[in-house]
This record gives C-alpha cells, structure tokens and sequence, in this order.
C-alpha cells in the first residue's frame, strides 16, 4: 500500500475541502464529532503508475482550506478505457479515447482498479481519497474519472465531473455539473443546482427555496418536502420526471419539460 496524510492542520472547525482528482473515488465523511480535517490519498499498490500518482499527490491545509491535488495515473488514460463502476445493485459503464502511446488496445477498470490491457497496458489498482470533515463544512471537486461518495450532513458540495456518479446523504446546498454520471442524494436542505448531460438524477428529500434539476439524457426524480418553497424546476431532453409532493402547494412553483418522456406530478 503506498498513502499520503495531512500534515498537521492549521486550523480548527469547518473547512472548505478543494479536491482535484483525475480517477478512483473520493470518500467524504462529515464527523460532528471532528475538530479537525483529516485526509488520505491511497492506493493498494507499492509501485507502478497509481503508486506514483499518490507520491506525488499533494494536501495542504491554510487556515479553514483543505486542498487535495491528484495528478493523472500515467499510462492508465492511453487507449480506449472503460470504466465500469458497480455498486448498490447497478453497474455503469463508461468509455474514454485518449492519446495513445505504443500499441495499447483496451483497458478495463473495475471499481478503480485496471484488471486487463492490451499491449504495453499497466495493471494497477484504483485511487481513493478519503477525507473526515468536522459538522459545517464544504467541498469543491473537480473530475474526470472519479465517484464522489459522502457520508453525514454537508453544508455545500459543488462538483464539477465529466465521468463520475456522486451518491450523498444530506446536503445543504448542491451544485453538480456532469457530462456522464448519476447524482443520488437522500436530503436537499436548502437549494439545488444540477446539470447533466448523461445520467440520472434522484432526490429523496428536498426542503430547499430553489431547485433547478436538468439533464439531456436521463430521468429525473425528486420529492418535495414540507419545508420546499420557492420555484422547482426540473428538464429532460430524453428521459421521464417524477416530482412528488407537489400537488396542492401553492407556495410551490412547478416547472417541467421533457422531449421524449413522461411527467408525473403528485
């Protein structure tokens, strides 16, 4: 196992967590217990592309800032990639093409991990960064290849990903920009802002004063509750969208549109 810790940080309470990783997944844990931030970057491998990727990975923390930088795995983007992602009973699948050097034909990765390569392909295991935020605290992400997956009451995400799901608890504020990924959240406290052009995206609680939910290909589902005012909007170019508790709420402002699909609205 090759890993990178926070040195020791520089400030007490709430942080804002800025994250740059390329590919793995990132493991957010809010802790109402914390006083302090903690961060990890690992992987099981001691040598090879992902072990060098986390060697030269960097954290650092100024006053209430936790910055977390993983540069790109070498070796792990040439070729056609598929990434195949499971978990929760569903698996996804997605392709990249980058700029190919030598005669690598295919790479497969399961859940992070590179299991096969044509070619000069590289087998390594996946990155995952896993970081414990006290009670208040925030986090900005940016993505290529990499789930994000939070754990307790979050105060503000907003995750800018082209192939990547984010799966959450309870969020106060959310926004998500997506080319390719899924956005499953239990609890939406006080607004939402989420655009995707390939996924899904579902919201199990929302009590907020705005929500603007869009995507081009895939279904949107969220349920309002008693606490939710103010405007809802929620757009599919090819998919359906389900709104409940939205039915006799005056204090509610509804607005849906799909090309190809069904509205429900309850």
């Amino acid at each position: 196992m090759t890993s990178k810790n926070l040195p020791a940080p520089a400030a007490v309470g709430p942080v804002l967590a800025s994250v740059n990783c390329p590919m793995g997944v990132v493991r957010v844990t809010v802790d109402p217990a914390a006083t302090i931030a903690r961060a990890e970057v690992r992987t099981d491998d001691t040598t090879g592309p992902a072990a060098d990727a986390v060697a030269k990975s960097r954290i650092s923390q100024d006053g209430n800032r936790l910055t977390i930088v993983v540069p790109e795995v070498e070796g792990a983007g040439g070729g056609i990639t598929q990434t195949i992602i499971t978990g929760g009973g569903r698996t996804r699948v997605t392709q990249t093409i980058g700029t190919v050097y030598g005669s690598m034909t295919g790479v497969t990765i399961i859940n992070g991990r590179v299991v096969t390569g044509g070619g000069n392909g590289v087998v390594s295991s996946g990155i995952e960064v896993l970081i414990t935020l006290p009670a208040g605290s925030g986090v900005q992400m940016s993505s290529t290849n990499a789930d994000l997956e939070v754990t307790g009451l979050l105060a503000a995400l907003d995750l800018n990903t082209r192939n990547g799901s984010l799966r959450a608890g309870v969020i106060g504020r959310v926004k998500v920009r997506g080319h390719n990924g899924d956005s499953e959240i239990d609890s939406v406290q006080e607004w939402a802002d989420i655009e995707t052009h390939n996924g899904n995206t579902y919201i199990g609680s929302y009590g907020g004063g705005a929500a603007r939910v869009i995507t081009h290909n895939g279904n949107v589902d969220l349920a309002a509750a008693p606490a939710a005012s103010g405007q809802i909007e929620a757009r599919a170019h090819n998919g359906n969208i389900r709104l409940r508790g939205v039915s006799h709420r005056p204090e509610l402002n509804v607005v849906t549109r799909t090309h190809n699909g069904h509205v429900s609205k309850h």
